[in-house]
């Protein structure tokens, strides 16, 4: 099963693509490779009062809700965010303690990873130096569609040395920056409770997306 692990919509306020047109785009392009659904990491902020389940439904896709936000040293993507994770943990909070917050996702039944390490954190740099306070960390964000080869190279250099696992999204804002990265689940995952198992359980791969034939510069991505 191939999910995208890093998607924003209207909602991030800094994106402009829609689920719908994600979907589409899936559709469109399901003969270059078969993405079985994508997780909503909006930045700060999840919707609960939209019903996505039917919306998947309609096009044959698995949509989940995360979320994206900002610790001290880096963006952080949250699996698996429960209302006892939201006792301790503000979303909207700017300035989130980035340990505390993979330790509180832990032991509420969710999971922190690291979003994009090497582009706009600190989190790369701890990583490397090995500072206590990302002890914790357990999975990054290994393939990111939004970073550069070197970033890119940088945070798989580091699961490597450090005996990590990565996870891969496209981390897009607009349409034309889908279909990029993704990950590769061992067993099909229904839920988020399912979702985050596999996670903690280590079954999957990160990937890089070929990009489809009929793409050319990419600005005709998931339209008609």
């Amino acid at each position: 099963m191939i999910l995208d692990m890093h998607v924003h919509t209207q909602i991030s306020l800094d994106a402009t693509a829609t689920v719908e047109e994600y979907c589409e785009a899936i559709v469109k392009y399901r003969e270059s490779f078969p993405l079985d659904g994508f997780v909503l990491t909006e930045h700060r902020v999840i919707d609960s009062s939209i019903d996505y389940r039917k919306l998947g439904d309609r096009y044959g896709i698995q949509i989940f809700q995360g979320v994206e936000v900002d610790g001290d040293f880096g963006h952080i993507l949250l699996y698996g965010v429960t209302n006892e994770c939201l006792r301790y943990i503000d979303l909207a909070n700017r300035r989130l303690n980035d340990q505390e917050v993979v330790r509180i996702m832990k032991e509420c039944g969710g999971i922190a990873i690291p979003a994009h390490p090497f582009r706009e954190s600190v989190h790369g740099k701890a990583l490397e130096e090995k500072r206590e306070w990302v002890a914790g960390v357990e999975i990054i964000e290994q393939f990111n569609g939004a970073n550069s080869e070197v970033q890119n190279a940088k945070a798989s250099a580091i699961i490597a040395r450090d005996g990590l696992r990565g996870i891969g999204g496209s981390d897009a804002h607009y349409v034309n920056w889908f279909l990029k990265c993704a990950t590769v689940f061992e067993r099909e995952v229904k839920t988020m409770p399912a979702l985050v198992e596999e996670l903690y359980a280590g079954r999957f791969t990160p990937m890089q997306l070929p990009r489809p034939a009929d793409e050319g510069d990419g600005r005709s991505l998931g339209t008609t």
